[in-house]
């Protein structure tokens, strides 16, 4: 392990591709692995089926222009985390990258920075999978139900789901990645279809641009709101991080791999939705009759009559592909905070055949039944998926913009002469200012006080989780249990792909 490394020439055809130092899969991963584990990340398809109704009762018919601008700031932070990608290749992601930018300032500053910044990303993936599957599991029954009168219980969807993740997660990064194509594909390909088939066979108010007439858009103030949730609808990008150890050329698939998806998500979920608002009818959306997701369906069955079926297999494979991303993502960070012993060691054990984290993804197979049950049947998968929806926002915005001071740091200290005031000052300063805005608003709409539902728990859950991380931390130091300090930072050497290496270089 080194802070740094040679820097990789571009992939393809017969050149020398650098991977890795690694117990992992070297080079397993090439860009199309990449991009299709951040797309699937983001969970395009889920996100239109469960958000686009949410962002026009705050826009009404011009909701592409809040994807439009949150895509924008979005890709201001992919851009800063590519200044990251690109310097800095190990399992960690945040961890790392927080570790070695701050430790500009002092190791240890750098290493318990990036401990307690990864602590909060615990609150944003790991815990998803559970309330995904639950959510999922939930849709499905309530759908099948109301459409052909068999109930089969989401619990049991929930363990079905469940199981397909951790197989195509535990046998190798190779299988995941072909099936994130796959369901990935399929996701976006019916939703491409579903809302081109809007455009070509409009509801009342016929075809019009009128989502792209700003003029359109109710308030400046629903305008924000708006923003604030096409943010989190964008979030997933930097799920490649992570894997860097297991691509081919990391510092050149990676950073083209975080902007590609943010940029061609925001464009896809602006025209996508554009493109279903028609197809619903603009004058109904107008006069806000359009609330709920049953109404997706609704218009699938309007279009497509029985094949309306296929936006619900859609929707699932858009549940199964996030989850396969987010466990892929989640586990090579505790592999690699597990590595240096920032936490137990057993979470570093490589299964000697698939190469992959196997304690960490059976571990957190464990935490999704714990959780799943546990609040799944305490609160409901609906009252679970808000809550934790509401705090991983809140998790995810202070990663974020510690990432993005990170790059601030380490390229005003350590890399001056690299320096830009535009990629290493001005967006990540623009960039955390928007999103410690949609922090704000997100708590501001809740009622932390009285506790009126679920949802307003978020909030003290993700105070609480940040208090417990710094006991966690004063224990370590008390206790002299701080020898990972020295490790954190640590980027993995790099070195050029053996000959057999070369032979099975990734179709993905």
């Amino acid at each position: 392990m080194s802070d740094t490394a040679v820097a990789a020439p571009a992939a393809g055809g017969s050149e020398a591709a650098y991977v890795a130092e690694t117990e992992l899969q070297a080079g397993a991963l090439g860009f199309w692995g990449n991009m299709v584990q951040a797309v699937t990340h983001i969970a395009p398809g889920l996100n239109i089926l469960l958000g686009l109704t949410f962002i026009v009762s705050f826009t009404g018919v011009a909701a592409p222009w809040a994807y439009i601008i949150g895509g924008i700031i979005c890709l201001g932070v992919a851009i800063v985390l590519t200044q990251l990608a690109k310097e800095f290749t190990g399992a960690g992601g945040y961890f790392l990258y927080v570790s070695r930018t701050f430790g500009s300032l002092s190791k240890n500053v750098g290493a318990r920075t990036g401990w307690i910044t990864t602590w909060l990303y615990f609150l944003y993936d790991p815990v998803a999978v559970s309330s995904v599957c639950a959510f999922t599991g939930l849709l499905v029954q309530d759908t099948v139900k109301a459409q052909y009168g068999v109930k089969i219980s989401w619990y049991i969807w929930f363990f079905i789901f469940l199981a397909v993740v951790t197989v195509f997660t535990l046998f190798g990064i190779s299988l995941s990645a072909k099936a994130l194509l796959l369901l990935g594909g399929a996701e976006v390909a019916i939703f491409l279809a579903l809302g081109l088939s809007g455009l070509a066979s409009p509801g009342k108010g016929g075809f019009n641009v009128s989502s792209f007439n700003p003029n359109n858009l109710p308030s400046v103030h629903g305008l924000y709101l708006g923003v604030i949730f096409t943010i989190l609808a964008l979030s997933g990008f930097e799920a490649v991080a992570p894997l860097a150890e297991e691509t081919e050329n990391p510092r050149r698939n990676l950073p083209i791999a975080i902007v590609g998806s943010a940029l061609i998500i925001a464009l896809f979920y602006a025209f996508v939705n554009w493109g279903v608002l028609v197809g619903h009818g603009t004058t109904d959306v107008a006069k806000g009759n359009f609330t709920n997701s049953d109404q997706i369906f609704d218009l699938g069955r309007r279009l497509w009559g029985g094949a309306w079926i296929i936006v619900l297999i859609a929707a699932v494979n858009s549940a199964l592909a996030v989850s396969i991303a987010i466990q892929n993502a989640s586990t090579r960070v505790l592999f690699g905070m597990g590595r240096v012993r920032a936490l137990p060691r057993w979470l570093a054990y490589v299964h000697p055949r698939w190469k992959t984290p196997w304690n960490a993804i059976l571990g957190m197979t464990v935490l999704t039944i714990c959780l799943g049950m546990a609040l799944g049947t305490g609160i409901g998968p609906v009252n679970e998926f808000g809550m934790i929806g509401i705090v991983q926002t809140l998790g995810l915005i202070v990663v974020y913009c510690m990432g993005n001071i990170g790059a601030m740091i380490y390229y005003g200290r350590e890399k001056k002469g690299e320096f830009n005031i535009w990629l290493h000052l001005v967006i990540p300063i623009a960039t955390s200012a928007a999103l410690v805005w949609v922090g704000w608003k997100t708590v501001e709409g809740l009622h932390p006080i009285a506790l009126n539902n679920p949802f307003d728990y978020a909030p003290w859950i993700a105070f609480a989780w940040f208090i417990v991380g710094l006991g966690i931390l004063a224990w370590a130091f008390v206790n002299k249990k701080e020898d990972w300090l020295a490790k954190a930072g640590e980027s993995a050497h790099e070195r050029l792909e053996t000959p057999e290496e070369m032979a099975h270089r990734p179709a993905l």
